[in-house]
């Protein structure tokens, strides 16, 4: 509140100071901001702080300019004290963090901690010695006020040297800064030195040992704001470079991975045409490699049937030679078309105890003995056709290998990996698979047995893969071998197909 008595020059000088104090409110806005949305650098927050700290020193001395009596005066005075201690700890904070001193959290922290009690000193009352205010009135540059003046306590005087001490440390340590490489702390190191100098006046104004000035601290300030606010176009210019630069070498690497992706893709193409071909290759080699050995046998017993003299028992013997071969190439076609054929898969609700019974017919020397798990699904979705033949053909392997009798366990359990999933497992009491064995069991046309096309096994695992499900074998040597089927009981609404 303005007195009507107060004269034109303080009127002069409680607008511009109101003025510099809205300037700080604005100041420190615009640098809470730009920590918040983004920066999230401290020394953006604690210059914020630091200026709106001073915006209440700088209202505050305003305030001051219009009382008349030294009584009125002191409530001011204990405000811009107040803003002006907690802006000489912002300051400090914010100097250690802008030039990354090392272990500087330990003298930020004694420096908050020195300024809540110059400020609690300053809440009590014995700042001024008692007695001490006393207004005079100056003129300078034709602009008359009435200035107050007092004597500070031992105390306050204290935190003049502090704080005046304070400000050139800053000073020195932005300018080392500046000297170490960082050119944006110049301007800064610039206001700094103006705003101890303002301390030193204003200090001397208050306590009558200068006549000459008005108070500067909210001027020198402003000086100081829009130093460090360079600072920050710097940054800023220097940021939006590196990312112009960025944004170019991603450009040109977007370009390049694009290029790179184009000739691996080429690449790729010529790979999968090469490995189908090989993989052609290999399918006809092995055809012609179980063919072969048929069509001589047959040969070999049609060339004999010619011969002139064969008697009856020689001619039967080399056409049940034909026959059998004749046989071998039949199922050898056989399975290479289940093999060859994608798997289209029919789904209706099979049962499972059925069909592993079933199995009973292909072991005339040998006992499968069937079984369920309780608990275990007695009926899934999937196709029967093909699952009694997943089934068979792991009987038909069990049996071969207890050429000399056995038992082969059919046992359907619910699978551990998965509470809709069911187990079928199918295990004997044979040699078992040695690890070379059991590492190609799956591969087509490999088989250990003379007779063997070696394309039951892949023919199972394709069947599983075609439900949704997995084939696995696991073989102890000389304890015999467990082959399971791993189905879901509901593969979806309808099982997956797969060629």
């Amino acid at each position: 509140m303005i007195p009507p008595q107060a004269s034109p020059g303080a009127l002069l000088l409680i607008g511009v100071l109101a003025a510099w104090a809205t300037a700080q409110v604005a100041n420190a806005a615009f640098f809470a901001l730009a920590w918040a949305l983004g920066r999230r650098e401290r020394d953006y927050l604690s210059f914020s702080a630091l200026c709106l700290a001073l915006a209440v020193a700088t209202a505050a001395i305003a305030w001051g300019y219009g009382v008349a009596t030294p009584g009125a005066w002191l409530r001011p005075s204990t405000v811009a004290h107040a803003g002006t201690i907690s802006a000489a700890a912002f300051n400090l904070h914010f100097v250690l963090r802008f030039v990354s001193i090392p272990r500087s959290n330990q003298v930020i922290a004694a420096g908050y901690l020195m300024s809540l009690c110059y400020l609690a000193f300053l809440v009590l009352g014995d700042w001024w010695l008692p007695g001490s205010v006393t207004p005079t009135e100056i003129t300078r540059f034709g602009v008359s006020v009435v200035h107050m003046r007092a004597t500070p306590s031992l105390v306050a005087s204290s935190f003049y040297l502090v704080a005046g001490a304070s400000v050139f440390a800053c000073a020195v340590l932005v300018l080392r800064a500046f000297w170490a490489g960082r050119r944006e702390a110049l301007t800064p190191c610039v206001g700094l030195i103006v705003l101890g100098l303002a301390v030193i006046n204003d200090s001397l104004v208050l306590l009558g040992k200068n006549t000459l000035m008005f108070y500067l601290l909210p001027h020198a300030f402003m000086i100081y704001a829009f130093g460090f606010a360079s600072t920050l176009l710097f940054r800023y210019g220097r940021a939006a470079g590196a990312l112009e630069q960025a944004a170019t070498d991603l450009e040109r690497t977007t370009e390049e991975l694009r290029h790179s992706h184009a000739e691996l893709v080429v690449v790729q193409g010529e790979l999968e045409h090469k490995r189908d071909l090989a993989t052609v290759g290999e399918l006809a080699a092995a055809i012609a490699h179980e063919v072969r050995n048929p069509l001589a046998i047959i040969m070999n017993a049609v060339a004999g049937l010619r011969r002139n003299g064969l008697g009856d028992s020689d001619r039967a013997t080399l056409l049940d030679i034909v026959d059998e071969e004749t046989a071998r190439l039949n199922r050898l076609v056989t399975d290479l078309l289940r093999f060859a054929r994608p798997v289209h898969v029919e789904c209706t609700t099979a049962s499972l105890l059925d069909l592993a019974q079933r199995t009973q017919s292909l072991a005339t020397e040998h006992r499968v003995v069937v079984s369920a798990r309780e608990g275990a699904p007695s009926h899934v979705l999937a196709d029967p056709a093909l699952l009694r033949l997943a089934i068979d053909n792991l009987v038909e392997n069990a049996c071969q290998a207890m050429p000399t009798g056995g038992d082969v366990h059919i046992v359907i359990d619910r699978d551990p990996q998965g509470s809709d999933m069911v187990r079928i497992q199918v295990s004997d009491t044979g040699q078992g698979m040695s690890d070379d064995v059991l590492s190609r069991a799956l591969d087509p046309f490999f088989t250990t047995r003379p007779s063997g096309t070696g394309l039951g096994l892949p023919i199972v695992q394709r069947i599983a893969e075609a439900h949704s499900g997995k084939f696995t074998i696991e073989t102890t040597p000389g304890e015999g071998t467990t082959a399971t089927l791993h189905l879901p009981v509901e593969p979806g609404a309808q099982p997956e197909r797969r060629s």
